[in-house]
């Protein structure tokens, strides 16, 4: 090789080492060597140097790159910028699938590779001409500066291709319809009363289908994310994995055609061509969401665990957490509302690597934030340690926000529409409403007299939206009189030790930037006795945010100035107790921002009916009922709706046990001294009201 082909090639691994990852430098340059010799041998293209370090100029490559892409002036223009990556055309995104499959079957019949169907480490064709490109473009152009905000973090480059989309498929129930996937080299999804996707002009014309033909009033969201997605989202060229269950990959494959109905086959119409790249059986550390179809571009991490376990690569738990967290910072920002540097995600790792190291304790993996708070509080006060002093603590408080705003992904029991209505005493047309002015306002206010169900209807609304009984999506907090911003946002508070204050976040910090980062599944924040506290004060700046057409927009906190959004999948549900006078009613600003939902006794419910009915004494409490429905009347009648008495005060396994004795109970020591507070200016008619209700369980009525 001469000296100036030599001297292109180490300036281009510099260059790309320092603007585009720590190790790709080395990695790509063997590739661009003999990239001309590769392609006529592989049959892809010719007439090209065998070496590309022997094209020195800008100009020169660029008529070389827009041969083999096809790709405008404009889109070449914003590649070099760093402004955007543009897609490869179609007749290049089916070449360049083939360069790494030949490229692997190439060294496996050299004995070089384990399995010929293994791309494990192999760049992408058209990702080393980029790269190649965007060098010489900033070579020739010394006084630009690439941008190195758009960069990804050192290790990373070509794991995630970012001009692509990465999905994942479920074929049909129990992964049946694999063998069909795989022998016709298609991806397929139901929902075929649909018809051609092709006829509908807009999301909402196949959402609009979809809640038609389900007919239970739920807005079938999810449903139609997936068959839009697979209409218009998924493109050639895009990388679909198949997945069975949470945890198993079956196959990888690379899309090759266009959506395309299939009125001929008995199922699942909805189609599209797939060159499997790799099939096989593969479990993952990680686990899946429970849906049909899913783009994974939002969780770059777990797409490079999925393509390592695949290849067989050896996954070191501690250094793919490392990358997991190096991935997350990068998405940080600053209170400008700028992303985290390279240089600040590196030295807030190996600040960490060396209090791993300097005093012995584990950080990375570690998910005790009780045990990291206190190496942190070590790490601060120990005079001696000198080397990351200035970073040391906010990498720990980094790391611990990191663990706390990371999802987790279950099995869980599923929870449909009927396991609702056979479990909660409300109508169907109720709940279909309840669930339509969530979607829609993304803020609920459920209220009600003492006693109708409203905590309860809560957890049930978030289970059966969710389509499981997943706790780790739900989080609940109760206001009171002293509750506050601190408590529910952030603030400083005493340390634990009783030294000094430290600023902690508040749940709802954490739980939103939990949900942010699982932007497929929907979370739910509930609180109870929502106007027990002081709304304006506690919200704060989150009044604003939480808006459903201010959600991802960003503003910084009051007291740590960090960057903060609430996301679209948070819904947030209120409970509010109308019978108490001691409470303030909500101001107006608040009001607008929620929808407001009036739960009232279900003793006029079928369900309600029939779980009394079931009972071992029946009788007894259906007397008591009847009596509570004319009490009630006289309640509305003197106090308002506000006042009446639930029918959860008949509800619990203690009535399972001994139905009389229950009764008795909760008339004597719960409903009877709740008449005294609601008539303390008339003792005579709560005393009357409560001879009556005794009456119905000792025999004199």
């Amino acid at each position: 090789m001469n000296d100036l082909v030599n001297n292109q090639k180490e300036k281009y691994k510099a260059w790309v080492t320092e603007n585009l990852g720590e190790k790709t430098g080395m990695w790509y340059t063997p590739y661009l060597e003999k990239l001309g010799h590769l392609l006529e041998k592989y049959g892809l293209a010719s007439g090209y140097q065998e070496n590309f370090f022997e094209y020195q100029s800008y100009s020169e490559f660029k008529k070389i790159y827009q041969q083999m892409m096809e790709q405008r002036d404009e889109d070449i223009e914003r590649l070099v910028a760093g402004k955007s990556t543009p897609r490869y055309p179609e007749k290049f995104g089916k070449k360049r699938i083939q360069f790494r499959k030949k490229y692997a079957e190439d060294e496996y019949n050299r004995s070089e590779r384990s399995k010929p169907d293994n791309i494990g480490g192999i760049p992408d064709w058209g990702v080393l001409m980029r790269s190649y490109l965007i060098f010489l473009y900033y070579d020739e152009n010394p006084t630009l500066t690439y941008p190195k905000k758009e960069k990804k973090i050192a290790n990373q480059e070509d794991e995630i291709d970012n001009s692509i989309n990465y999905w994942v498929i479920s074929p049909g129930e129990n992964s049946r319809l694999w063998d069909q996937f795989h022998a016709e080299n298609m991806i397929a999804l139901g929902w075929d009363y649909l018809g051609s996707l092709i006829n509908y002009d807009s999301k909402e014309a196949v959402e609009r289908t979809i809640a038609e033909q389900r007919a239970d009033g739920v807005r079938p969201v999810n449903d139609t994310k997936a068959v839009w997605d697979f209409y218009r989202e998924i493109q050639i060229g895009d990388v679909v994995y198949v997945k069975a269950g949470m945890k198993r990959i079956l196959a990888r494959g690379v899309v090759t055609g266009a959506y395309y109905f299939d009125d001929e086959a008995s199922e699942y119409k909805h189609r599209r061509k797939v060159e499997w790249v790799q099939v096989g059986n593969w479990e993952l550390h990680q686990s899946f969401a429970q849906k049909t179809l899913t783009c994974l571009n939002a969780y770059p991490n777990f797409i490079q665990e999925i393509d390592q376990v695949m290849n067989e690569d050896f996954i070191d738990p501690k250094i793919a957490e490392v990358n997991e967290f190096r991935n997350w910072l990068s998405n940080q920002v600053t209170d400008t509302g700028a992303g985290l540097n390279d240089n600040t995600v590196t030295q807030k790792v190996n600040a960490l690597k060396d209090i791993e190291q300097y005093f012995d304790a584990p950080i990375f993996g570690e998910t005790d934030i009780e045990q990291l708070k206190r190496l942190k509080d070590a790490v601060v006060s120990d005079e001696a340690y000198k080397k990351y002093k200035g970073v040391s603590g906010s990498s720990i408080d980094y790391y611990i926000r990191f663990i706390e705003s990371k999802p987790t992904v279950q099995e869980n029991e599923s929870y449909t529409i009927e396991e609702f209505l056979s479990d909660v005493f409300i109508k169907e047309k109720e709940l279909r409403r309840l669930i339509s002015l969530l979607e829609n306002k993304k803020n609920l206010i459920l209220k009600g007299a003492p006693g109708v169900g409203k905590t309860y209807i809560a957890k049930r609304l978030a289970n059966v939206m969710m389509e499981e009984k997943d706790e780790t999506r739900i989080h609940m907090v109760q206001f009171h009189q002293s509750y506050s911003y601190e408590d529910l946002i952030e603030g400083f508070r005493p340390k634990a030790e009783g030294e000094g204050f430290e600023l902690k976040q508040g749940p709802f910090v954490k739980f939103a930037r939990k949900a942010a980062r699982d932007p497929e599944r929907d979370y739910f924040f509930i609180i109870d006795e929502i106007n027990r506290g002081n709304m304006s004060k506690i919200f704060g700046e989150l009044m604003m945010l939480i808006e459903a057409d201010k959600r991802g927009e960003k503003i910084n906190l009051l007291y740590s100035n960090d960057m903060f959004s609430v996301p679209s999948n948070l819904y947030i549900i209120g409970m509010m107790n109308t019978a108490d006078r001691s409470l303030a009613l909500l101001d107006y600003a608040l009001r607008r921002r929620f929808s407001f939902f009036e739960v009232k006794p279900a003793f006029h419910n079928q369900t309600f009916n029939s779980y009394v009915n079931g009972l071992n004494n029946p009788e007894v409490l259906n007397r008591i009922i009847a009596e509570i429905k004319s009490l009630n009347n006289q309640i509305v009648e003197e106090l308002g709706t506000g006042f009446v008495i639930g029918h959860s005060y008949f509800v619990g396994d203690a009535y399972k046990v001994d139905t009389a004795a229950r009764v008795e109970e909760v008339i004597e020591f719960e409903i009877i001294p709740q008449l005294f507070e609601y008539w303390f200016d008339d003792e005579q008619k709560a005393n009357d009201w409560a001879e009556r209700l005794r009456g119905c369980y000792d025999g004199k009525k």
